[in-house]
């Protein structure tokens, strides 16, 4: 039996409590949380035992999930890390450039796995996408759109996720990931500039909106809309222009080709695509079960676990990078 421990039980500790719960050979065996309320629901919903620290929880768990607030990650992976014991770290891989030089002396020649959750890259219809890309079903590569408006944002003042100087707004939570699969599609980003609301305080309510473009060493163009907004449409979509073929992600779990000099735009459906036992479901969501369970696989076979330590770092730098054009009004270079 593989014991899991989750820090921070909110709104994404609970999802990767609940798909722990559904998995075999595994268990939640204990949560640390500063607010005592939310690790008491873990206790009774599955029998963890509350810790005081992150520490104390690291020390008596076979795996550290790291659940909270993206600002206080390091904390959980500091803890992990003094511990040696296997870490997945809800994505970003921290808040602030200065934590990131900490993580690259923290994971240096770190030997047991590292995950980093990006749960897109779990989703199937990424992973047929990522394989029409590597056949060269588009030819050379040229530009991709990222439309990802989300129309119902609800967070009020007071709670994290509406601070910029701790979550980094859209562009450190939301867009990230299509930052990370635009790193996996195309590969090594060099400059980016950015326009961004920064999730100005000075509104009555929440909101926050970017436009970023992001250059790839290969010539890609990639452009980013992602907003947060009160009102109005939501919507997320990934086309990606080559120069045989454009394809199309969207939410649902089709991948639609449009080639060059056809009529017809040919849909490809992940349910009918068979996967290995890892990746076992087809709709958004389970790409959180996915994920997880994979971790778990490298785990049990000492296997590095893909996204890691590299792409942690790289998405982390777009999105700061990008943070950085937005407040300065200058186009940055990336470095990582």
């Amino acid at each position: 039996m593989i014991n899991f421990g989750i820090i921070g039980a909110g709104r994404l500790g609970t999802t990767h409590a609940k798909n722990i719960a559904q998995m075999d050979g595994v268990k939640l065996a204990a949560v640390y949380d500063i607010d005592p309320a939310k690790a008491q629901v873990f206790n009774e919903e599955y029998g963890a035992v509350i810790c005081n620290s992150a520490d104390e929880l690291a020390n008596m768990v076979d795996i550290v999930v790291v659940a909270s607030p993206s600002d206080c990650h390091i904390e959980g992976v500091r803890a992990a890390v003094k511990a040696d014991k296997p870490v997945f770290s809800e994505k970003p891989l921290c808040r602030f450039a200065e934590q990131a030089a900490e993580y690259k002396e923290l994971l240096k020649d770190y030997q047991k796995p590292f995950g980093i959750g990006y749960v897109r890259r779990y989703m199937p219809k990424t992973i047929i996408a990522k394989k029409l890309l590597d056949e060269n079903t588009l030819g050379t590569l040229k530009f991709c759109n990222v439309d990802l408006p989300f129309g119902a944002f609800k967070r009020m003042y007071g709670d994290w996720f509406a601070d910029y100087k701790r979550s980094g707004g859209v562009i450190l939570d939301m867009l990230a990931h299509h930052i990370d699969l635009a790193n996996m599609f195309f590969g090594k980003p060099v400059r980016v500039y950015a326009q961004s609301m920064l999730l100005d305080p000075k509104q009555e309510l929440p909101s926050d909106y970017v436009s970023m473009t992001v250059t790839y060493a290969n010539g890609v163009i990639v452009n980013m809309m992602c907003s947060w907004q009160r009102f109005g449409r939501s919507n997320e979509m990934m086309e990606i222009y080559g120069d045989k073929a454009a394809l199309t992600l969207d939410g649902t779990t089709e991948i639609k080709i449009a080639r060059l000099g056809a009529e017809n735009i040919e849909v490809i459906k992940a349910e009918d695509v068979q996967f290995s036992s890892a990746v076992n479901n087809v709709n958004t969501g389970n790409g959180f079960y996915n994920e997880l369970a994979a971790f778990v696989e490298c785990v049990k076979n000492n296997k590095p676990f893909t996204p890691g330590i590299p792409e942690a770092f790289v998405s982390f730098a777009v999105a700061e990078a990008a943070m950085r054009s937005a407040e300065t009004n200058q186009v940055v270079e990336i470095n990582y």
